[in-house]
């Protein structure tokens, strides 16, 4: 339970977005949770003004495609609400594809996530029980690719940016989780990863049917690869 003394009340909020809901832009999202907290009665508050807005602030975005079992948003609240009630409202108001996880005090800023942990797994027939060796190799050597930023094209290694922890295949699907840089100034989206490492791997995506891949945010990081809070 928040203190009853405070009047503009800090609350982060834990959830997963998955299944259908990796479809939707990040703008979507943002609209679905203002609609979701003012359905939900929660007392939430909102900027002074003209045209006031809601203080809500999510964590990292995702990518069109990607499915996370670890997204944060904070609000602020105008009164006093015990957490579980938050949380209780508002699931009422999601699908099982979005739910609260938690709800608590934050005590740490967005911007000090340093590392995101993904799950990929690749599907195709060009992959084998070598895959795994040849993916491992692709990691730890130089990877150049030509990532898009606001100053323009430009080619970079990415992978200082990449810590490898697990890498297994068999035939037709090979499955590795890794940590990527999330930092504002090294943040790596994990699709640069799989584009660059599919045509080193063999696979070319010309089938949809049988090559595909799916991509699912595990975790977030402190640089010291403590789980962020």
């Amino acid at each position: 339970m928040v203190p009853e003394t405070q009047l503009n009340i800090p609350v982060r909020a834990k959830f997963y977005k998955v299944g259908n809901l990796q479809y939707i832009s990040h703008l979507d999202l943002v609209r679905t949770m203002t609609r979701v907290l003012v359905r939900s009665h929660i007392p939430a508050w909102y900027s002074q003004g003209f045209n006031p807005r809601l203080k809500l602030t999510f964590s990292l975005p995702l990518s069109i495609g990607t499915q996370s079992e670890c997204e944060f948003f904070d609000i602020r609240l105008t009164r006093s609400m015990d957490f579980d009630e938050i949380k209780s409202r508002l699931n009422e108001s999601l699908t099982d594809e979005m739910k609260i996880t938690d709800v608590y005090t934050p005590e740490h800023k967005f911007s000090e996530i340093a590392w995101s942990e993904y799950e990929i797994v690749m599907h195709s027939p060009s992959l084998d029980a070598s895959s795994s060796a040849l993916m491992k190799g692709i990691c730890t050597n130089p990877l150049i690719v030509e990532k898009r930023s606001k100053a323009g094209d430009h080619e970079v290694d990415i992978s200082p940016f990449i810590k490898l922890r697990e890498c297994e295949s068999r035939a037709g699907e090979l499955r590795l989780v890794a940590l990527m840089s999330a930092d504002s100034a090294n943040y790596l989206n994990p699709e640069y990863l799989v584009k660059a490492a599919c045509p080193r791997l063999g696979v070319t995506f010309e089938n949809l049917y049988e090559d595909y891949y799916s991509i699912v945010r595990k975790q977030v990081y402190f640089a010291d690869l403590t789980p962020f809070c």
